[in-house]
């Protein structure tokens, strides 16, 4: 049963900072603001029961500055563990969609991949990523967020990839998969 809502942060909940990838510690950026009704679906989707955290692939930025960011925005209070990757420029590091990663969270949260639905706006980091490790999905397709670059990933059914407009959508992606789960 899921529990766990698992969020991704860049062009998901935040918008990305100028350079695209953190270059300096992501509370240090001013330019970065919520996506429109953030707080609004965070407030909502904890209402709904589910525990939320974040799995983020960052480039310099550690989990603290991560957290000091999401503290800034004022949403920080919403998840009960952040997690920033710090791997886009050393790629020894893990990083979503790498299972170890996803592990990292799962072992903090002490719960299942079919516990916990990843949410995220890139398909080959976020979606195929939780999809191999045993996580539903609910991918943010806004066109003006949604990345996919290879789209011959091959996908494996259950778990559930949910495609939606808005992050507005969430808390209903979240219902139909509670009401999929109960069948």
């Amino acid at each position: 049963m899921i529990s766990h809502v698992i969020w991704d942060v860049g062009d998901t909940l935040t918008t990305l900072p100028p350079e695209g990838m953190d270059i300096k510690p992501l509370d240090q950026y001013k330019e970065i603001t919520l996506r429109d009704d953030v707080e609004k679906i965070l407030e909502e989707v904890n209402y709904l029961g589910y525990t939320q955290a974040i799995l983020s692939n960052t480039a310099i930025s550690n989990s603290k500055a991560l957290q000091n960011m999401l503290e800034n925005l004022g949403i920080a209070r919403f998840f009960s563990f952040v997690y920033a990757t710090q791997s886009e420029l050393d790629h020894q590091k893990p990083e979503k969609p790498d299972q170890e990663a996803f592990d990292i969270v799962f072992q903090a949260l002490n719960i299942q991949p079919g516990e916990a639905v990843m949410v995220g706006n890139t398909w080959d980091t976020d979606i195929i990523g939780a999809n191999h490790c045993g996580m539903h999905a609910i991918w943010l397709q806004n066109p003006s967020v949604s990345f996919r670059k290879i789209a011959s990933s091959m996908v494996q059914h259950p778990p559930w990839i949910i495609p939606v407009w808005d992050v507005a959508c969430i808390p209903n992606a979240l219902k139909w998969l509670k009401t999929v789960e109960n069948r």
